[in-house]
């Protein structure tokens, strides 16, 4: 028996399995593939959905001293 996508109400459940289950990270970006479309998270995207900025100082290995009371834990 082939069972169908739920798609009633305002949230698809099915299909958000569908993408989570698809999902890959590719690069810099999540990409997944549902019913056709191929879906690329951006890092743009992915701070807009999220409600993230980027400012303030990259943290990396060359600039660890730079910042006063970094707890590298």
């Amino acid at each position: 028996m082939k069972r169908f996508l739920d798609l009633t109400g305002n949230i698809y459940p099915d299909l958000v399995k569908v993408f989570y289950t698809n999902l890959q990270f590719s690069g810099d970006s999540f990409v997944s593939h549902v019913k056709g479309v191929d879906m690329v998270i951006t890092n743009d995207v992915w701070t807009v959905v999220a409600g993230l900025k980027f400012s303030g100082i990259r943290i990396n290995r060359g600039n660890l001293g730079v910042i006063e009371d970094f707890n590298k834990i």
